[in-house]
């Protein structure tokens, strides 16, 4: 009987202890929602035109409509982190990219990276406006090109990307082929976009994973 009073006590703090710390356990806010459209900061060259008719979030995917050009971003800055993302090209496969280390201030285009998804040059890395790191060799070459040929899919089809920015490095990944590295950035820390170039495309299943 003793032995099974300690069983019983013993399972009773497991689940106690279990439960506490689950309600510590924040619940990170899922992208690409309804709820999530207030959370990102909107960049457009028109600035007639009404983010909502440009940007559209329903159930983890955003919609760029591709009316005007410019991009959403971030309110949070972050430096080491790894992000992952699938997108695809719904009409016509053109350009866009993820924008890391955007600095202030906004502006069409910001001073940041440019993780490019171009087509046949997804994986590119583009020095924007000032920015550098060590494979940049001269004024004129900005653009780090990929590693590897092109392993984009079809358009309508879904892509994965995953960017790690860590100590001022930043490696890429194009579906699961790493496809670039540069180091010694310039700036290390910065908001994260996404672009809208004129084009229609998707973007889905968004995570960004603060690394320390």
């Amino acid at each position: 009987m003793k032995t099974r009073r300690i069983t019983i006590l013993s399972a009773f703090l497991l689940i106690l202890s279990v439960s506490t710390f689950a309600k510590k356990t924040p619940v990170s806010q899922p992208f690409f929602t309804k709820s999530d459209f207030s959370n990102w900061i909107y960049i457009l060259r028109d600035k007639a035109v009404n983010p909502v008719n440009v940007f559209k979030m329903d159930n983890g995917v955003l919609q760029i409509t591709g009316i005007s050009s410019g991009y959403l971003r971030t309110k949070k800055t972050y430096s080491n982190f790894e992000l992952s993302v699938e997108w695809r090209w719904t009409t016509i496969a053109a350009n866009s990219g993820v924008l890391v280390h955007i600095q202030p201030k906004d502006s069409v285009w910001p001073v940041c990276y440019q993780v490019n998804q171009k087509a046949d040059a997804a994986g590119d890395i583009i020095c924007m406006n000032g920015l550098w790191a060590k494979e940049c060799t001269d004024s004129v070459r900005f653009t780090v090109k990929k590693m590897q040929p092109s392993n984009e899919k079809p358009v309508g089809e879904w892509n994965s990307m995953k960017v790690i920015s860590k100590n001022k490095t930043l490696k890429v990944f194009v579906n699961g082929m790493l496809q670039n590295y540069i180091t010694g950035l310039t700036a290390g820390e910065g908001f994260i976009g996404f672009q809208n170039e004129g084009k229609p495309l998707e973007f889905k299943s968004l995570s960004i994973k603060e690394l320390k």
